[in-house]
């Protein structure tokens, strides 16, 4: 008699699990950002790019029109940011990176005054 008894809690429990999932499932992030070894729109994001790639930080807002700034910290400790820039909902951006500095690289995207994405790259030596 027991054995009924757990059969039907597992598939009550599955059905919920079910039923539940399509609730629970992630909505599409806000806002695309990565670094690519390329400027192209269909240069594919990358955590490595050699000395003498062309480098570029892309962002895509999924939601609507945005303002936003994209800031590149490099090896040596000094930053550069491009701000105010416009996004129009579902346009890929690209903003160049002009560092050959070899090292580890910090991309941060900024909307609103709040960051959205950080990303980090390295230039070999």
């Amino acid at each position: 008699m027991k054995a009924p008894k757990t059969l039907t809690a597992i598939v009550v429990g599955v059905a919920l699990l079910a039923s539940a999932a399509p609730a629970s499932a992630k909505a599409p992030a806000a806002y695309k950002h990565y670094v690519a070894c390329g400027l192209s729109q269909n240069a594919k994001p990358a955590h490595v790019c050699q000395k003498r790639r062309d480098k570029g930080a892309f962002f895509r807002s999924n939601l609507g029109g945005v303002f936003y700034k994209v800031c590149v910290r490099f090896p040596n400790g000094s930053s550069e940011c491009k701000g105010h820039q416009k996004a129009l909902k579902g346009t890929l951006y690209v903003n160049e990176i002009t560092s050959n500095i070899p090292g580890k690289h910090r991309v941060t995207w900024y909307v609103a005054g709040k960051s959205v994405g950080v990303t980090f790259f390295t230039v070999p030596s």
